[in-house]
């Protein structure tokens, strides 16, 4: 009989504070410990870890800088793509695990940029448990990230599964991967599973109806196995994905199966990657495993965790064309317009162009105009790389930090508000794209005119705050998020 997980205390008290954290410098650290690579140069790397009250004082490992040391030498180590955490508790601390592993970015659960995040996920002055994820920068930028399933807050014991969408080029292509990472309610009484069983149940509704054939890796700290649950006498409250062979499968399930634990003090394998069956179909067989810092880490359970990162590796090429020969061409489309700016200042009128595409084209000599002159030539050396956007404001003065902008260098963009056309030419003078648009489609101030979807060569041309609770988004996606 397998021995039964311990219930974990769920929420850190109102009262708790928070000690100092020591500081990583952005530069590595000397390590504390050095960990073999587990990952591949060419194929997508994922995994997951709890990583036990990450940055709580008084709960987990006592040692805090020490704990930030260890997982940071453990995951840049390990070498994965994309990381999905849980039991993050200090978001400085996680913050200083990020800028520790240079090539990575990482968005924890109550980070601005989430849908709902603060909502859900800032209880207890910020001190709870929550779930993040950490990928490589190189291979893919953030589309969207929102909590999900909130009509599920208390099955979930107050901490909802956060959906991250990446985009990349994968197999030569553009491709968008979902990565959901949860935190199921933990414990192994009969109440416990009657929380995990029910929030089960919804989280495949809504992979089924929201995702029928995209490709979704849900990862985290499921808090159960998926041969047999836990809790006495009771089947796996994830039986509902198990028996849906066609659709869904536990990569992690053989590993329960031989035996193999994922947890540093119990027999069972709670800490599962469940796969769509498009990522299904990229699995690399056998390459599921619960990998052991111990045999490289000092007194791993009592200093950095007391659950093993769990790793698996997918035959998704990174940037690679799939033995084609090179990524998809480049498509370069007008994605959003700003004709009516906020205010009065047209230096905040703007056009933001999107490659689409998977290689990198160069823009040089290109030009925005409108109906009736030339407003901007992109300067020589002007590149834009695939999946990203450049944006052109009237004038500077309006372009924000943190993207990737230009001002007009006639010194204006000078769109109409009565209507007026946008129009892109290469620099051969070929009308690559153009835009036409009324009144009546510009007649909000401050709201732009915006692809629907966001970001698609054929999508149609809406205002912006009927796909987005944001006006405009020059120079980021629709929701917000950086490209």
């Amino acid at each position: 009989m397998k021995l039964r997980l311990r219930a974990l205390v769920g929420t850190l008290a109102a009262a708790a504070t928070m000690a100092t954290l020591t500081t990583l410098t952005t530069a590595p650290a000397a390590n504390a410990a050095t960990i073999p690579s587990q990952g591949s140069a060419t194929l997508l790397d994922v995994g997951n870890w709890n990583v036990e009250w990450f940055g709580a004082t008084g709960y987990g490992p006592t040692n805090e800088a020490l704990q930030q040391q260890n997982v940071r030498d453990v995951m840049a180590g390990a070498d994965m793509d994309v990381w999905g955490l849980s039991e993050v508790v200090s978001t400085s601390a996680f913050n200083t695990l990020v800028a520790g592993m240079p090539g990575y970015t990482g968005v924890v659960a109550n980070d601005p940029i989430v849908t709902n995040g603060a909502q859900y996920y800032s209880d207890f002055s910020n001190t709870e448990q929550k779930v993040a994820l950490v990928w490589r920068s190189s291979i893919a930028t953030l589309v969207s990230a929102k909590v999900i399933l909130t009509s599920q807050n208390s099955n979930f014991a107050g901490r909802p599964p956060v959906e991250f969408t990446l985009r990349g080029t994968f197999d030569g292509v553009t491709r968008d991967l979902v990565f959901i990472v949860l935190h199921a309610k933990a414990g192994s009484t009969q109440d416990a599973w009657n929380l995990r069983n029910p929030a089960s149940q919804a989280l495949k509704s809504y992979l089924d109806t929201t995702y029928p054939t995209q490709n979704v890796f849900v990862i985290g700290d499921w808090n159960d196995d998926v041969d047999t649950s836990i809790t006495s006498g009771n089947a796996s409250p994830y039986a509902n994905f198990v028996n849906d062979t066609a659709r869904y499968t536990f990569p992690t399930r053989a590993l329960s199966l031989a035996g193999v634990a994922s947890t540093a003090s119990y027999s069972d394998f709670i800490d599962h990657q469940l796969n769509t069956n498009e990522v299904q179909a990229k699995y690399v067989a056998g390459s599921a495993k619960a990998f052991q810092p111990q045999a490289y880490v000092s007194n791993y359970a009592t200093t950095t965790s007391d659950h093993y990162p769990v790793l698996a590796r997918y035959n998704y090429v990174i940037g690679g064309d799939g033995g084609g020969g090179g990524g998809t061409p480049a498509d370069v489309i007008i994605n959003e317009v700003l004709a009516n700016e906020p205010g009065s200042d047209t230096a905040g009128e703007a056009v933001e162009l999107v490659n689409t595409g998977g290689t990198a084209i160069s823009i040089a000599g290109w030009t925005v105009r409108d109906s009736s002159a030339l407003r901007h030539t992109f300067a020589a050396g002007t590149t834009l790389q695939p999946g990203k956007a450049i944006t052109v404001f009237g004038a500077s003065s309006a372009i924000p930090g943190g993207i990737v902008a230009v001002a007009a260098s006639t010194g204006g963009l000078n769109l109409s508000n009565s209507g007026d056309q946008v129009i892109l030419r290469d620099s051969a003078g070929t009308t690559v794209q153009s835009l036409s648009y009324t009144s009546s489609q510009v007649n909000s101030d401050g709201v732009s005119l915006n692809r629907s979807p966001d970001g698609s060569a054929t999508g149609a041309w809406v205002k912006h705050n009927t796909i987005s609770s944001l006006s405009s988004s020059p120079g980021q996606r629709a929701d917000g998020t950086v490209y």
